[in-house]
């Protein structure tokens, strides 16, 4: 076996060593740290697009009653895109796996990217509801391909010894590159309207800019990348048997906690990124700002609720490994649901008093995150893991998909704050949940074998 791996030192430090397979290169390596600093920042921005473009384009949320209240249907927009959005994905996930097995992982992150910066291209130019939703299904392709490939690189880079740090550093890369768009690319409108621009031009020179950047992460993948496919065969089964055996696992209760905090903790994430800037941007029309500049103060709350959670992230992780998982669980998702329950309390989210409560609802979300991912970690079987974490995904997705739909639907008719506090009831429920699998465990234990009365 040879013995000339890469090894890089991140931050000059043996401690944080990571070991790179034979055939990786500090180019290989670069160029995924870059990819993912860039890949998840510019998928999050289909967030301020899409609020924007429905806003200034197509006239949703200009809708207010006499007293200057909303009452549009910008919520049923935004959840709907996301919910087609999301059935793309489900459909582009399996065939952009095989595809990548059979003509490499570079090609595939490279088209992934492209197509996700022509969504940004067409965005801007739709001029009604059904042209935007084939434009977001165009974006979900390019996500779906951008986002398997980055994941898959990241898995097939480290040698196994220090695959944790590898996923831990792209980790921070991710929640880095967020963070940067949201603060930079996200004020682009804002900056173009007070260079003179009307609306709807501030917002297609914005998303024309996150566009080329997009172009300029395809180019570092498409020639930064290892060539080539796994050299090793992998046994492929297929979809609908995974799905049959993951379900049958579910009798494991420790396993159905899984699926549902998974069913939640998804759409915890979703929820933040698809309804947080719409509900900002409304507060500030009704405040009387103009679009851009209510976009603008909108990304701030976004960008409180992921630094909170950047920064919490080491203690969770911290927890998971300390207490026992189940409990872990309970107390994780109960801390999403007081996050996304505190919404309640939030009269206009751009008031800087409640920014604290933003700040709980990421560290909330990243609890749920890490729960759920932890607690399958763990209780997934060897020999079935691939089934186990293929119900786990399906479960996310489905999350998604009913969240979304419903979520769009109370932010119009009851209030902004509604999907938020409808993810707080979820959250509660999956954290009552484990307690009683916890319970349930410690009375079986109790029992005396042999006993038969």
């Amino acid at each position: 076996m040879s013995n000339s791996f890469l090894s890089i030192k991140v931050l000059g430090s043996s401690k944080f060593r990571i070991d790179m397979v034979d055939g990786v290169t500090k180019t290989h390596f670069l160029s995924i740290c870059y990819a993912a600093l860039t890949t998840i920042g510019l998928l999050t921005f289909i967030s301020f697009a899409t609020t924007y473009v429905l806003v200034a384009n197509l006239g949703y949320a200009k809708e207010f009653d006499e007293a200057g209240r909303y009452i549009g249907q910008l919520g049923r927009a935004v959840g709907d895109l996301q919910v087609v959005s999301e059935i793309a994905l489900l459909l582009i996930f399996l065939p952009v796996g095989l595809i990548a097995d059979k003509i490499g992982r570079s090609q595939v992150y490279a088209f992934g990217m492209l197509t996700m910066g022509l969504s940004y291209v067409l965005y801007p130019l739709a001029t009604g509801i059904t042209e935007l939703t084939v434009y977001r299904i165009v974006y979900a392709v390019g996500m779906g391909a951008a986002t398997g490939m980055l994941g898959t690189v990241t898995a097939d880079y480290p040698q196994d010894r220090t695959r944790g740090k590898m996923i831990g550093l792209t980790g921070i890369m991710n929640a880095l590159g967020i963070i940067f768009v949201t603060l930079v690319f996200a004020r682009l409108p804002e900056t173009f309207k007070s260079m003179g621009y009307d609306d709807i031009t501030s917002g297609k020179f914005a998303m024309m800019i996150v566009a080329g950047m997009c172009f300029i992460t395809a180019i570092v993948v498409a020639f930064g990348l290892k060539k080539g496919t796994p050299t090793e065969e992998q046994k492929k089964i297929p979809y609908s048997e995974q799905i049959k055996a993951g379900l049958a696992e579910g009798k494991n209760l420790r396993i159905l906690l899984a699926y549902f905090a998974a069913f939640v903790a998804r759409s915890d994430l979703v929820i933040l990124g698809a309804f947080l800037v719409a509900w900002g941007t409304i507060s500030g029309m009704e405040s009387g700002l103009e679009l851009p500049e209510a976009t603008s103060k909108a990304r701030l709350l976004f960008v409180a609720s992921i630094s909170a959670a950047l920064v919490a992230s080491p203690f969770i992780g911290y927890l998971m490994d300390k207490g026992d998982r189940i409990i872990c669980v309970s107390i994780c998702m109960a801390m999403a649901a007081a996050g996304y329950g505190s919404m309640m309390f939030v009269e206009n989210p751009l008031e800087s008093k409640f920014l604290s409560l933003f700040m709980l609802l990421g560290v909330g979300q990243q609890c749920a995150f890490f729960a759920a991912t932890t607690l399958l970690g763990q209780e997934a079987p060897k020999i079935k893991r691939g089934a186990v974490v293929g119900v786990f995904n399906l479960s996310g997705a489905l999350g998604i998909l009913i969240c979304s739909y419903i979520g769009g639907r109370i932010f119009d008719a009851i209030d902004p704050s509604a999907p938020f506090v409808f993810m707080g009831i979820c959250n509660i429920i999956v954290s009552m949940f484990a307690i009683y699998v916890f319970r349930k465990e410690k009375n079986a234990e109790q029992v005396p074998i042999g006993n038969t009365d």
